[in-house]
């Protein structure tokens, strides 16, 4: 009777685990983007003036985390996520050098923590889908893509 109930337990539990990584699939907008608002948007954002300046300031490496085609174009050295390959996603990898090298991101703010780069990694893994997300379209270009494909 004992392996029965055992037996039966685990097929909940199996169950509700196969249950529970079908609906695990990672949500840009609600657990991505708070990550990158909070450590990378300053910098990578929309051109903006800032108080007592007459030239807007522009994105660092004109790339932009606070939209959806930010993301697709990639900035001055080209792509920064390549959806399904974390290891050729600088976007995850430069929060994983050494605090001290130049390319370390974010170079001032909060430091990415390793749950929060585990996250970044599996939505990478996952295929970077933003789902409905857009972002701030503000200067758009107008052949500018905002899923990867």
């Amino acid at each position: 009777m004992n392996k029965l109930l055992l037996t039966g337990k685990l097929l909940v539990l199996c169950g509700g685990i196969s249950i529970a990584t079908a609906e695990d699939k990672i949500n840009f907008e609600k657990q991505i983007y708070p990550i990158l608002e909070n450590s990378c948007v300053n910098c990578h954002k929309a051109p903006y003036t800032k108080e007592g300046r007459t030239r807007p300031t522009k994105p660092k490496a004109d790339l932009r985390f606070d939209a959806a085609f930010g993301f697709v174009k990639g900035g001055e050295n080209g792509a920064v996520v390549v959806p399904k390959d974390p290891s050729k996603s600088s976007l995850l990898q430069r929060t994983m050098l050494d605090e001290d090298h130049d390319d370390f991101m974010p170079p001032k703010g909060d430091v990415l923590t390793a749950e929060q780069k585990e996250l970044v990694k599996k939505w990478i893994e996952e295929g970077a889908d933003f789902g409905g997300w857009k972002g701030n379209e503000e200067g758009k270009p107008d052949d500018a893509k905002v899923t990867f494909e």
